[in-house]
């Protein structure tokens, strides 16, 4: 690799004596196999990593010793492996911007030296670049951590590691025959209005203890915490604690530690919660216990543990790999392969020269860069569900952000960066030729176009099993699956109340007539009276007795049972009238509902559908084919099958001014789909009623993707538009 050894700007620095600040702590590392040493300013709290070549420079510098004379003594010394004049000047420039170095600059060397720093300005700036990231220090809480720590101490220990895992062990053999239970209850979590406010305030609370759990491990292993406050993220508040301090331990297992403190603590709440979730009897104390559950376990695994953000699990594997600065190293991986490969620059110098390094580098880089893609769509997105004019600023700013400021900074290279030289010419041309690649991909070619919705087996021929009178349910005769013929009893009820109401008129007809066997040769006035009397009561006692034989359920037609719960469930269950206890459907009628918006609608109308994918749960990995029966042109409020709400994993809002949440908070389009041909079908493929599958259709008219994604947003800006 080329590497300029001279620099112009060399005779600016070579005559400074700086040197190292008194305050600043040496310490020598180990990174995957070889010697570093770790600069630590402890009044700012920062940290810097040389290789021992740099070290060694560094180490020459006393403050009487110039630039010039250290640095001939280290390729006297090193030889090649020495720094040339450019990265002597940046290593410089980096220790002046961490306030490391002392000495008098001077004007002319000042600008040259200070090109990193304004770390302040470049952190509140990085922080406006990153609007849902956004942090706010609040206050100290070195005073409450020392308050604490004796409290903690004993359970901060390797003792208290050993009980952790053993307790960890016991909520999960307490917990895990349940998780099937837990799902079906978390379905609503965020679905239900109602649930919002105090989940919000659960998870500040568990976040609290989380941040807290940082920061008494942190400082219980010698690291100090300054600093404390708010991280706005994605516009909501989540506290934090600086726990910078644990960089400068010398075992990686300690700041590893540090890092899965707060996860430790969160699962440790999360246990205990789950044994309250399992054991209870108490409604409100069991849905309570669940929020904490999930927002403790499942939320801090999903988004605290993930490495691909800059969160706990990011600086864990940091500390695993022995790779610090992992993301930024790796961005400057794929910036260095894009001007060596690309470009042709060749005096560049690459952040790893290892192989492994270098493959770790690349495959964490492209992966951070494409999950964050992911996750900044998705938010934005998700805030304007809810707030339309937030999410579409949001959406602006992150534009400018993302696209707008960093091509700016790359043209401003491309056409004045002092790297390119000789290859400007050539980077021009590779990235107009790039451009003119991606424009045609997405401007000019034809790209096939797809819709995705949730559908749900269902029997065309088909009965409803509903109660029609309220009662508890005491036996059922038949079991899901089982065949039955019409007319079959499938379950009988029992209404103390009807019973006893029956028992009462019984009593008061036997009264009355023995009252009119009085009245024949007393009063034949009072007998017309209690002929009227009577005549009511039989009157009232065939309608109890019509309702009494309602609790004995008649299958409607013969075909195969249908339970949307298994049969036990409704044992000696209250069930109100008109409730839905399952299906009798006929097993060689089966078709697949989907339920489709406006919008999709509107292109399944105006466009031939090409093809229609079908995937069923659990076995994702087949795809089989259907074809469109029927379409309608007209949307109900209704679903065909409750499995496709949100509040049962489903992808339909439902309405949440209706109590019992069964009409659709928008119109739905029915698309009736056949079913694959048996001899398509996998041996284990189950297309059993009720159950969901994912429909994919492929609309016969191509468009190229710019006129595809213009059309979604044009429908986000204003979802009444149809195409």
């Amino acid at each position: 690799m080329e590497r300029q050894t001279f620099s112009p700007n060399w005779s600016r620095v070579n005559q400074l004596t700086p040197t190292l600040r008194p305050q600043v702590l040496i310490s020598r590392r180990i990174f995957r196999g070889h010697p570093w040493y770790v600069l630590h300013d402890p009044l700012g709290n920062t940290f810097s990593r040389l290789n021992p070549v740099a070290y060694y420079m560094i180490g020459l510098l006393d403050g009487e010793r110039s630039v010039e004379e250290a640095w001939q003594m280290t390729l006297e010394q090193h030889g090649d492996a020495a720094p040339t004049q450019n990265e002597v000047i940046g290593l410089l420039g980096q220790l002046n911007q961490a306030n490391l170095l002392r000495g008098n600059v001077p004007p002319d060397a000042e600008p040259l030296l200070q090109r990193h720093r304004r770390m302040k300005l470049k952190r509140w700036t990085g922080q406006a670049m990153s609007v849902l990231f956004m942090q706010v220090p609040l206050f100290n809480p070195d005073r409450l951590l020392r308050w604490l720590g004796p409290l903690f101490r004993p359970l901060l220990s390797k003792g208290g590691l050993v009980l952790w895992f053993l307790w960890m062990i016991v909520c999960g053999v307490v917990f895990f025959p349940h998780t099937d239970r837990f799902i079906s209850q978390s379905q609503d979590l965020l679905s239900t209005p109602a649930n919002w406010g105090w989940v919000m305030v659960l998870f500040i609370v568990i976040k609290l203890l989380h941040e807290l759990g940082h920061g008494l491990v942190c400082r219980r292993l010698g690291g100090p915490v300054y600093e404390a406050g708010i991280m706005m993220l994605v516009l909501f508040p989540n506290p934090y604690m600086d726990t910078t301090s644990s960089w400068g331990f010398d075992s990686k297992w300690k700041r590893m530690l540090v890092g899965a403190a707060g996860m430790m603590f969160e699962l440790t709440i999360a246990g205990a919660a789950a044994i309250v979730w399992v054991h209870s009897e108490d409604p409100m104390l069991q849905q309570f216990a669940h929020r904490i559950v999930f927002l403790a376990s499942v939320a801090t695994i999903l988004f605290n543990a993930n490495p691909l953000m800059r969160f706990d699990g990011y600086f864990i594997l940091s500390d695993l790999l022995d790779m610090p600065n992992l993301y930024e190293r790796s961005t400057q991986q794929l910036k260095w392969l894009g001007q060596r490969y690309l470009y042709g620059v060749k005096n560049t110098q690459p952040p790893a020269t290892r192989f492994n390094e270098r493959a770790i580098l690349l495959v964490y880089g492209v992966s951070a860069f494409c999950y964050r893609v992911l996750i900044m769509v998705a938010i934005v997105t998700f805030i304007a569900g809810f707030a339309f004019t937030l999410g579409l600023a949001l959406a602006a700013w992150t534009l400018i952000t993302w696209l707008v400021v960093p091509t700016g900074k790359f043209v401003r290279w491309l056409a004045a960066g002092s790297g390119l030289h000789r290859k400007r010419q050539r980077a021009i041309a590779v990235t107009l030729g790039i451009l003119a690649v991606f424009v045609v991909t997405i401007g000019l070619i034809p790209w096939s176009e797809h819709r995705r919705t949730l559908g749900v087996v269902e029997a065309a021929d088909r009965a409803n099993i509903t109660i029609q009178t309220s009662g508890f349910i005491r036996a059922f005769y038949v079991e899901a699956g089982d065949t039955v013929e019409a007319g079959q009893v499938l379950f009988t009820a029992d209404n103390p109340s009807l019973s006893a109401r029956r028992r009462e008129l019984l009593a008061n007809i036997d009264a009355i007539e023995i009252q009119m066997r009085h009245a024949l040769y007393e009063s034949p006035v009072d007998r017309m009276t209690s002929e009227a009397r009577l005549a009511a009561h039989r009157e009232e006692l065939e309608q109890v007795d019509e309702h009494l034989a309602e609790l004995e359920v008649r299958s409607p037609i013969s075909g195969r049972f249908i339970s949307f719960e298994p049969t036990h469930i409704y044992r000696d269950r209250y069930t109100t009238a008109g409730q839905m206890i399952g299906q009798v459907i006929d097993p060689d009628s089966l078709r697949i509902t989907a339920t489709i918006n406006q919008n999709t609608n509107s292109l399944v109308l105006l466009n031939e559908i090409d093809e229609i994918e079908l995937r069923l749960r659990g076995t994702a990995d087949r795809v089989y084919t259907s074809r469109l029966i029927r379409a309608f042109d007209a949307g109900r409020n209704t679903l065909p099958h409750p499995s496709l709400s949100t509040a049962a994993g489903g992808t339909v809002s439902m309405n949440p001014a209706d109590p019992k949440q069964e009409t659709t908070l928008e119109p739905q389009f029915y698309l009736w789909l056949a079913m694959p041909d048996e001899s398509a079908r996998a041996a284990d493929a189950a297309f059993q009623p009720g159950q969901r599958v994912h429909v994919r259709f492929t609309l016969a008219k191509r468009r190229p993707l710019i006129v595809q994604w213009g059309h979604r947003l044009s429908q986000l800006i204003d979802p009444k538009q149809a195409l």
